[in-house]
Parts: C-alpha cells; sequence; structure tokens
C-alpha cells in the first residue's frame, strides 16, 4: 500500500515536471521549428477567409440525422468523458499495481491540462467574438476574460476532444482503434461549427494544438513501455 501512495506522489510531481518540460521546447527550436510555426499560424489566417462559406454550409445541412450524430459526439468535448478513462485507468492501474496502465490514465490528464492552459489563455487573449453572436468572423474583443460570447478562439471543446483521441489511439496499434478515435475528434470539433458556436479557423488551431501534446505524451510513454503497452 505505501508503494501504491508513493507511485501517486510520483505521478503528481511527474504530471508538473513534465508540464515544465513541454512549454520549454520552444527554447531548443532552431530555424526551421519556428518556421513551422510561422507556416502554421499563416495557414490559421488563411483558414478565417473560409470560416463564414464553412459555416453556411453547416448551417444548411441541419437533419435528424446530422442532429442525432452531433448531439452524440458533443460529450467527447465537454470534458465528462476525459475525467471518466482518467479516473478509470488511473484507478485501475493502482488496484491492480500496473504503471503502464496507471500512467495511461496520467496522460490522459496532462493531455487536458497542457493543451487547455493553450486554449485558456489565448481565448482571454484573442476576444473573438462567437459565430452565433453575428459579428462577423474577423471581429475582436483582446485582452477580455468574458463573457462567453468573446471566447470563441480557440475551441475548447475540439482541444479537450482531440487531446483525448490522440492519447487513446496511442495506446494501441490496432488501425481500427485509432480510426475510430480520430473519427470521434473530427465529429465533435465539427459539431461546434454546425451548432455555431465555433468557427473552422477555431477548430483548426485547437486540433493541432491537443495533438502536439498529445503525439508529445504518447512517444514518452511508448519510449518507456514499447515491448508491452503497444500492441
Amino acid at each position: 500500500m505505501k508503494s501504491r501512495f508513493k507511485s501517486i506522489g510520483q505521478d503528481f510531481k511527474r504530471l508538473f515536471a513534465e508540464w515544465g518540460e513541454y512549454y520549454s521546447i520552444p527554447r531548443r527550436w532552431k530555424l526551421k521549428q519556428w518556421l513551422i510555426l510561422v507556416e502554421f499560424l499563416l495557414l490559421v489566417f488563411i483558414a478565417a477567409y473560409f470560416d463564414e462559406p464553412i459555416r453556411y454550409y453547416f448551417l444548411m445541412l441541419h437533419g435528424p440525422l446530422e442532429n442525432r450524430v452531433a448531439g452524440f459526439v458533443h460529450i467527447f468535448g465537454t470534458g465528462k468523458i476525459t475525467l471518466y478513462l482518467f479516473l478509470l485507468l488511473y484507478i485501475a492501474g493502482i488496484v491492480i499495481n500496473s504503471e503502464k496502465v496507471r500512467v495511461g490514465g496520467l496522460m490522459i490528464a496532462q493531455s487536458f491540462l497542457y493543451s487547455g492552459l493553450i486554449t485558456i489563455a489565448l481565448k482571454s487573449l484573442v476576444g473573438r467574438w462567437r459565430p452565433n453572436q453575428w459579428h462577423g468572423n474577423l471581429t475582436f474583443k483582446p485582452l477580455i476574460a468574458g463573457p462567453n460570447a468573446y471566447l470563441s478562439f480557440p475551441s475548447g471543446d475540439a482541444a479537450v476532444v482531440f487531446a483525448l483521441a490522440i492519447v487513446m489511439a496511442g495506446l494501441f496499434k490496432n488501425r481500427l482503434w485509432k480510426f475510430l478515435w480520430i473519427l470521434i475528434a473530427v465529429l465533435t470539433s465539427l459539431s461546434r461549427i454546425y451548432y455555431n458556436a465555433h468557427w473552422f479557423s477555431d477548430i483548426l488551431f485547437s486540433s493541432v494544438n491537443a495533438t502536439v501534446a498529445g503525439v508529445w505524451l504518447v512517444r514518452k510513454y511508448h519510449a518507456r513501455y514499447s515491448k508491452n503497452f503497444s500492441r
């Protein structure tokens, strides 16, 4: 029992240690990595010019089937599934005394937090109007903490679901398993446009932001448990 409590303490230390490690990565970047970042931000900027037509396409798409699909996947972006899976894997890992399972659960929390901090910071920094406020896709009120109508960029739901999906998909090499999680992430993110809650460029930024955090964690995970858990 003492060893299990010790493991929990080590996990909390790891959570914050890797948090610092993740956010310090840009300090080691060279020109190539900075150019990739600039290209990505340029892509998001270009995507913003397609926000309006994509939004109107989804507004015209509404129907019974689409409503059921959007309603089903919506929960994956709320954080509830993330919390349940984190608790399930983490507690199961403690009960069966499996470090691999426990750390798998910890990664879910890490990916959520690492991508989430960037999302929260940018929401207040950018202050973009949501599409359902009918102010246009290039209307901003920077440096604001609320109300929610100003916090469109980037999408929190897209960040949540991609952070979860990348970690879950990375736990096993089964292609169907990976496909299902990526499909859930894509559909959940698109549902935010469907519900007129986010612009396409909001979704694009968040999906890449969360994917980067998830992939970084999964790579560290497989480097540690490559012989067993990646099958």
